[in-house]
């Protein structure tokens, strides 16, 4: 199978692309400036480009770029270009369908909505928040707070599956998340300290990771971790222990 992987210079979209080829699939990293032989050019505004980089393929893992309001016509445009691709797994943001007034989850559920009227198959994968693991786990967020947070090759495997059993994941959107912990407790397996950042200073930061943070405070995120975790148990979830170790364990060339 051949799959088209933006964002494939990321983290997350870069295990994809990883575990892709892992598991025989040929892979095309989209990118503006394509360096390696599997890269093919496509620019976001250049809709031509996104037309010519998703040409031949059998799918598309689609991670739109964190970039304000022209996030919408960027991924509009890209679901508009993969149109005759036989499946488009798009990645949003956990629960970013529900009107959270989170300007990057809108932005992205518009996206969504764009994706389920124009294309037959599609899958949507709502991550939660990625897993980190240096420095102090500096958060606007109470210490009793309990976070929902993801393992990039979480992500990876789930979108790998959509691709593989496109019966059982076409038409679906699915939150995702691989561990539910506090703020202290994640410093604690890093073995550093928790620091609560007062909201205003978040502000001043991203007024847009500041509603985030709020709606995940005064709101919370509906995302049911065991009953996720029941249902699609072969992604071998990792908790935030696990994750931690595997990320800190130096890797043998392949």
């Amino acid at each position: 199978m051949r799959i088209t992987v933006t964002g494939a210079t990321g983290t997350q979209g870069g295990a994809v692309a990883r575990l892709l080829t892992e598991r025989g699939h040929e892979v095309s990293r989209m990118t503006r400036e394509p360096s390696h032989p599997n890269d093919v050019h496509g620019d976001f505004d250049d809709p031509d480009s996104l037309h010519a980089a998703f040409a031949d393929t059998d799918g598309v893992f689609l991670m739109t770029p964190l970039s304000g309001p022209a996030e919408v016509a960027q991924g509009k445009a890209a679901v508009d270009a993969a149109r005759h691709v036989p499946h488009v797994v798009f990645t949003s943001a956990t629960n970013a369908g529900r009107g959270t007034g989170i300007p990057h989850f809108d932005t992205k559920a518009e996206i969504e909505r764009h994706l389920a009227a124009h294309h037959p198959h599609w899958t949507v994968l709502g991550p939660a928040a990625f897993m980190g693991r240096e420095g102090p786990v500096a958060l606007p967020i109470p210490a009793w707070l309990k976070l929902h947070v993801v393992a990039p090759q979480d992500i990876a495997t789930m979108a790998a599956l959509a691709f593989e059993q496109p019966a059982r994941f076409s038409g679906r959107r699915i939150d995702i998340a691989s561990d539910h912990l506090t703020g202290p407790e994640m410093a604690a397996l890093r073995g550093t300290e928790f620091v609560e950042v007062p909201m205003a200073q978040a502000e001043r930061y991203s007024t847009d990771l500041a509603a985030m943070f709020r709606h995940f405070t005064e709101i919370g995120l509906d995302l049911d971790v065991p009953a996720l975790h029941a249902e699609f148990p072969e992604v071998g979830w990792h908790s935030y222990a696990a994750w931690l170790t595997r990320a800190r364990t130096p890797q043998l060339p392949r």
